[in-house]
């Protein structure tokens, strides 16, 4: 961290209503409290304070993508490593978190109308206070509905629409199936007790947009994560959405027990508001 940065970062911790900022009594000159207070104040878009002079904002503009670029291999990184030691809840988190710095703004923090292009804090306000809250909402809506809440004139409404329409509408379908190998009641005769039987579940993972959503112009990837109880993970899983055409059948073996109760995670990697979240008791 420059000398010339400390007072822009220390506002910013001391100053921005960022949901996680460092002790007060910390001093702040470390690489890494400048990565955690940068990021922090873009997802929140609180702006940049004016504590910085136009050489110094210059400079830190100019390193802004490297840091982006590192910061994201580390979140990946760390997505593996959790997943490696079977941490369920951890790989989640990451995983928010991830699609919270790709996207630009918090996941649940209300404010992922923000990734629409054309739409700034003003007119989120104005649709939020007529309780549209999502892009998933904002979607359904009717083009003359959009200008009516923004005081906006044609085409805008229309604009809007082609923007989300390829916005991701995933869909998770949950059927359990039963337990493998059998229980001992109707296991095959002179076959050998299992001490740790898996559960058999079949997911169906799709999309309800009526062509293959796009965001950007790119094909977003998803991530499917099942946790235990504990946090434990269970069973892990990434792909393209292209691979979600007609829905995707996976049958998948979970080291639960009889009555245990799973979290299911699915979600876009970049983009906010795709999150499906459902929990589910083994039979």
């Amino acid at each position: 961290m420059r000398q010339t940065e400390r007072a822009f970062f220390r506002h910013i911790n001391d100053h921005t209503p960022i949901a996680y900022p460092l002790a007060p009594a910390v001093s702040i000159a470390e690489p890494w409290q400048k990565v955690f207070l940068l990021v922090q104040v873009d997802v929140q878009r609180l702006g940049w304070p004016t504590k910085l002079s136009a050489e110094g904002r210059r400079l830190l503009l100019s390193e802004r993508g490297r840091i982006y670029l590192l910061l994201d291999r580390v979140l990946r990184c760390q997505v593996d490593i959790l997943g490696h030691g079977r941490h369920g809840r951890g790989v989640v988190v990451a995983l928010d978190v991830l699609r919270s710095v790709k996207a630009g703004v918090w996941e649940g923090a209300n404010n992922e109308l923000l990734q629409v292009e054309g739409i700034g804090p003003v007119k989120m306000k104005r649709l939020v206070e007529a309780g549209v809250k999502s892009i998933r909402h904002l979607a359904g809506l009717d083009f003359f509905h959009i200008e009516r809440l923004l005081s906006r004139n044609p085409p805008f409404g229309h604009q809007v629409l082609h923007r989300v329409s390829g916005f991701p509408l995933l869909s998770l379908h949950w059927d359990p199936v039963g337990p493998y190998p059998p229980t001992d009641e109707n296991r095959p005769p002179n076959s050998a007790p299992v001490t740790n039987p898996l559960f058999i579940v079949r997911l169906i993972v799709g999309y309800d947009n009526e062509k293959e959503p796009s965001w950007n112009t790119k094909s977003p990837w998803v991530t499917l994560v099942v946790e235990g109880h504990a946090g434990e993970l269970l069973w892990f899983w990434r792909g393209s959405v292209k691979r979600l055409t007609g829905g995707k059948e996976l049958i998948v073996g979970l080291a639960a027990k009889s009555g245990e109760k799973v979290k299911v995670s699915l979600a876009c990697e970049g983009i906010v508001g795709t999150l499906v979240r459902s929990e589910h008791q083994v039979p």
